[in-house]
């Protein structure tokens, strides 16, 4: 499987960068009251770390990526509210109400109940949107005229899943192509699945289901129908089509999988339990030679304990046990069950064993105080009980910054365990089977954006202490791609200073990205901001400087619920108000 490397263009690039200068200009703010936002709460079996997340950081506020000053959210009587914001004038235009919402049939009878999720809105062409009612349907709608708020119809509406007892759904992306001279809209849209253990050794857990599907126009008629469902054991931080939607890019820190693959995983690994489980009991009954699963060990920071079970009729006398400083040697009569060089060094005249409760144990006594990944030296062996296996263990950590003479600060380092396994991964629906995969290690994207009208969200890395801004390629005669979009100077560094951020974002232009904490404070920082009074290094060349400038909201606002970006104004949706920041 290809992996794609994300190759920086040092022309984006700017190593003079001195960071950025605190500006005590005042940003204006205009103020705009609005009824109350349609927001859903989880329920309390919704506890899950994935549905904090689809709750939590779910932008209630919806860009037009065709007329970046208007904006949208869905009120409490379950309307779409159209918020405009006039350039020239400098003004918001009043706010209308363009779309009512069906909500005396939703396929069960049933209206909104605790536990279902936020509406979802997607715009998919300058006269299409879909829009997700965060419980079963997706609802296809004629925008008409955007730019001079046009009423909204609708086309069509689906049930997203045949399976009604999935409910709960948030649409991830929509694409509209042109397949064969006929139109085709591609959905996925996610749903957090509760996955019973398969076995006694197992946990349940909570799994994202994506369920990629799409309308299909035949003449005047729209066709439904569902593609493939993947499912992801993890967060997912990014998910959307590529051009022509034949395949969806997906980033997250679990494995993405169809339902048939997780399936035959499941067999196999039940095949694989079975087999060590008859071999547990030819050893019990004397009738098969031990092999690496029939022992066990665990460790503290001094010694480490070995322990065997014990056939019938075994005693003390029938072992023979040969410890060195690097190598353990276990036989019993004439079978050999363990032999293999250490990991590392033990003081073999503290080595003791004792047989008991069925089994035989070894104690050896490390000579240096340190944590073992494995037993041996070798390449098959049990893992100790309560630590990583050697796939799950990096030995050797790498700093997440490339220059070693640059100071490590603690924001260098994700807030995840250094273990985990990040990669962006291109899953095409013709193999249906994962053709590319890209890894950005231990840290997730710093956030996905919409920057061109029509083409995939781009989305956002580290690279050192910048975030380098990526998008999809579509190169029909050539492989898979992404390309280097742009570069937010030393703005990796800084957003990872924000703990209490909630919503992320930069201009489609990038000429300022934004941060936006749950109450109160926003940070703009514009990196192109090169006035610095003239200041020079004293061997070097100018200074380079961004500004950034911080914007207190007021208190009776409330809650931040959503964040929309555009050039030359920042709209913010609160719980009580639409504010709009001139920057």
């Amino acid at each position: 499987m290809p992996v794609v490397e994300l190759v920086v263009d040092r022309n984006l690039l700017c190593p003079n960068f001195d960071g950025y200068k605190l500006s005590f200009d005042a940003v204006p703010v205009l103020r705009q009251a609005i009824e109350q936002p349609l927001r859903r709460q989880p329920h309390s079996n919704q506890y899950s770390l994935l549905h904090v997340e689809l709750f939590a950081r779910h932008n209630l506020l919806f860009s037009d990526p065709w007329a970046r000053h208007n904006c949208y959210f869905i009120n409490k009587a379950h309307q779409v509210v159209l918020c405009s914001y006039d350039e020239p004038r400098g003004q918001p235009q009043e706010q209308r109400i363009i779309y009512s919402l069906e909500r005396d049939d939703q396929g069960d009878a049933h209206q909104q109940i605790p536990g279902d999720y936020n509406y979802t809105l997607r715009f998919i062409s300058e006269k299409y949107c879909v829009l997700c009612d965060g419980m079963l349907t997706c609802y296809l709608l004629d925008t008409g005229d955007r730019v001079r708020g046009a009423s909204w119809q609708q086309v069509t509406r689906s049930a997203i899943s045949a399976d009604e007892s999935l409910r709960g759904y948030v649409l991830y992306d929509a694409r509209l192509d042109i397949v064969q001279e006929r139109k085709q809209i591609s959905l996925v849209a996610g749903h957090v699945l509760r996955r019973d253990a398969a076995t006694e050794n197992e946990i349940d857990t909570h799994v994202m289901q994506l369920n990629w599907s799409h309308w299909t126009q035949d003449d005047t008629a729209w066709t439904y129908n569902s593609c493939v469902q993947l499912e992801v054991k993890g967060s997912v931080y990014y998910c959307a089509f590529e051009p022509r939607a034949e395949s969806l890019v997906v980033c997250s820190n679990g494995e993405l999988q169809t339902r048939q693959q997780r399936e035959a995983a499941q067999a196999e690994h039940s095949a694989a339990a079975a087999t060590a489980a008859l071999s547990r009991t030819r050893l019990h009954n004397g009738l098969g030679q031990v092999g690496v699963d029939d022992y066990n060990w665990t460790q503290t920071a001094e010694d480490v304990v070995v322990r065997f079970p014990l056939k019938d009729g075994a005693s003390r006398n029938d072992f023979n046990i040969l410890c060195t400083q690097n190598q353990l040697v276990v036989e019993c009569l004439t079978q050999t069950l363990l032999n293999g060089a250490l990991f590392a060094g033990v003081d073999n005249e503290l080595t003791t064993w004792t047989v008991e409760s069925e089994q035989l144990q070894l104690t050896l006594v490390k000579r240096q105080a340190q944590h073992w990944p494995r037993l041996l030296d070798a390449e098959h062996e049990a893992p100790a009980e309560g630590s990583a296996t050697d796939s799950d263990q990096n030995v050797v950590e790498q700093l997440p910054i490339p220059n070693l003479e640059d100071p490590v600060e603690e924001c260098d380092f994700p807030l995840g365990s250094m273990n985990d396994d990040i990669k962006m991964v291109r899953f095409s629906l013709s193999d249906l089977n994962i053709t590319h995969s890209i890894y950005l290690g231990a840290t997730p994207p710093l956030f996905a954006t919409s920057l061109r009208a029509g083409y995939p969200a781009a989305f956002a890395t580290r690279q050192g202490v910048d975030a380098a801004v990526w998008l999809q390629l579509h190169q029909p005669s050539r492989e898979w791609n992404v390309r280097h979009e742009g570069t937010l100077h030393a703005f990796g560094y800084v957003q990872a200073s924000k703990t209490q951020r909630k919503f992320v974002d930069c201009c489609p232009d990038l000429d300022y990205a934004v941060i936006c904490e749950t109450h109160r404070h926003v940070f703009i920082y514009k990196p192109r901001y090169d006035s610095a009074g003239g200041l020079r290094n004293r061997n070097g060349p100018q200074v380079v400087i961004g500004k950034q400038s911080l914007v207190t909201l007021d208190e009776n606002v409330g809650e931040v619920l959503g964040l929309v970006t555009a050039s030359n104004v920042i709209t913010v949706l609160t719980a009580h108000a639409v504010l709009y920041l001139q920057v």
